[in-house]
């Protein structure tokens, strides 16, 4: 057992992404290989040697962390988005925010970022040199109980699955930047062409209703909502045939994870989408944009959807996986506990 304790500090719980991939599963994993880890809790404030601020950098934290560096406890904070180019509406309070996350990174010992192109943004912003880290990602699991309703649901709706299934997922996101559900309003007039020729269905999975009606509700073609859910989000996801993933490329989703086309892929979903740095490496089994042409291609062929699908999962628990996680934080601890 290692002697050292670490913790990881986090704003979310089990249902964010960011929490799962970035704090509690590094943890949950790194303590099967016999790393003394939790998330943090300040009654052990006086036993931890490390610990992680995942992308919390309010005036709270800002002040444990001048705490903890006169401890003598080593301080790093992990982020997994640029939260320099976030939620644009109020510049007071845009620039309230930057102020902060500049002082957090001027604080901590070390930046552990989520993609290279985060690295080369937070470069900029402080002579540290930020640590690329993955998300770790754990093999999505169908809860056999949503499995049944869901399917005894369909069976007394009488659903017909004569339509092509197409479906979105994700955060509501953000208007400025343009990101996440307002993405969907370009794809919209490509499958309302393909539903001409071929009859589909969008299901759109997410955390905000109103932006459903906003933006994809007028749509001329069939489309449903389902409210996120961790419980049930693997099953209604994998119920349908391709997954798109419509980005509008700026300064926030050029950084942005390839845990989305992940997901997707591993859930057995293959994808099209819009390329950003994170999804090049899977441009083997994924096809990028040209909506309507690719979609299309997708729904005439089976064989080549199961192809990607089949593919990619190899390449992703082949290079994504549990060791993978486990030697980066691994390496990184050890570094600085040397």
């Amino acid at each position: 057992m290692n002697k050292y304790m670490i913790a990881w500090k986090s704003p979310g719980d089990i249902k964010s992404a960011s929490f799962r991939y970035r704090a509690f599963l590094p943890c949950k994993y790194l303590r099967q290989k016999g790393w003394s880890c939790e998330i943090f809790n300040r009654k052990n404030l006086d036993k931890y040697q490390i610990v992680v601020f995942q992308k919390l950098y309010d005036q709270e934290s800002l002040e444990l962390v001048k705490t903890l560096k006169n401890q003598g406890v080593i301080t790093i904070f992990d982020l997994c988005d640029n939260h320099f180019y976030y939620r644009l509406e109020d510049p007071l309070a845009l620039a309230e925010r930057q102020a902060k996350l500049q002082t957090m990174l001027n604080l901590v010992d070390v930046v552990s970022v989520s993609t290279p192109e985060l690295k080369k943004l937070i470069s900029e912003k402080t002579d540290k040199i930020p640590v690329v880290i993955d998300d770790a990602l754990e093999p999505p699991k169908i809860n056999i109980l949503g499995q049944e309703y869901l399917r005894l649901r369909h069976k007394f709706a009488k659903i017909k699955h004569n339509y092509f299934k197409i479906v979105w997922y994700g955060n509501a996101g953000t208007t400025t930047p343009p990101y996440g559900m307002i993405d969907l309003v370009k794809v919209l007039p490509a499958l309302e062409k393909i539903h001409q020729k071929l009859p589909l269905k969008l299901t759109v999975i997410s955390n905000s209703k109103n932006s459903f009606k906003q933006y994809v509700s007028a749509a001329k073609i069939p489309v449903k909502y389902y409210r996120w859910q961790l419980s049930t989000f693997p099953y209604i996801f994998s119920q349908n045939d391709v997954c798109i993933i419509p980005v509008s490329l700026n300064h926030l989703t050029r950084c942005k994870t390839n845990n989305r086309l992940v997901l997707s892929l591993l859930l057995g979903v293959p994808v099209v989408a819009d390329q950003i740095p994170s999804y090049e490496e899977f441009s083997k089994f994924v096809l990028f944009s040209d909506w309507e042409t690719n979609l299309y291609q997708y729904a005439l062929n089976s064989k080549l959807r199961q192809q990607h699908i089949e593919q990619g999962k190899k390449y992703i628990l082949a290079k994504y996986n549990q060791n993978r996680v486990v030697s980066q934080w691994s390496t990184l601890f050890q570094t600085l506990l040397a």
